[in-house]
């Protein structure tokens, strides 16, 4: 199998893997479970895969949840898929250009800044540009909205983040190890 049909099935497996997470895990309480579960897709993708997988998971993601009504506001689909770009640029940047690259100390410094990174874009997306400018009326009308977009777009999407890279962190270099003795056979 060449090298581009493999880093085509690869992510293929991804983005189903991704599709099946979002028909299961339906409800709030899955919400900590299931961004973790995408952030750490979203790094093993761009990482193992590569760049371009990472940047086509983040964005189909978003759309995914618009399409099963996971994310209620469509107009947060670009919003999402920006934080998940910075989220992923981020990491791949840090690991490819620190001194011990794909070393522990990339992976940690990789997982702080992206995570803080996505937290504060999505964040500050929301509280600065969609509340105040695209959804003014809709906040004005029921002002719960405001409270709940803050609470979605705030902690949880630290907490989801740091656990996905930590995660990648504890099984990037098995994975690693294991696509390579597959492309070896």
């Amino acid at each position: 199998m060449s090298k581009k049909a493999l880093s085509l099935t690869q992510t293929a497996v991804l983005l189903a893997l991704i599709v099946v997470i979002e028909y299961l895990m339906v409800g709030p309480r899955y919400i900590l479970i299931k961004g973790s579960i995408v952030n750490l897709i979203l790094v093993v993708a761009t990482l193992l895969i590569g760049l371009p997988a990472g940047i086509l998971i983040s964005i189909f993601t978003p759309l995914l949840a618009v399409v099963t009504g996971h994310l209620a506001m469509p107009v947060l689909a670009p919003v999402v898929a920006l934080g998940n770009l910075v989220f992923v640029i981020l990491w791949w940047l840090i690991v490819r250009h620190v001194k011990e690259s794909k070393s522990l100390i990339s992976y940690i410094v990789a997982t702080v800044v992206s995570s803080l990174a996505k937290f504060a874009f999505l964040y500050l997306a929301v509280a600065w540009y969609i509340l105040p400018v695209v959804l003014k009326g809709l906040v004005a009308k029921k002002p719960p909205i405001k409270v709940a977009l803050l609470a979605q777009f705030g902690m949880p999407q630290l907490i989801t983040a740091v656990i996905g890279g930590v995660i990648a962190m504890l099984i990037l270099p098995r994975l690693a190890k294991a696509i390579q003795s597959i492309e070896k056979n």
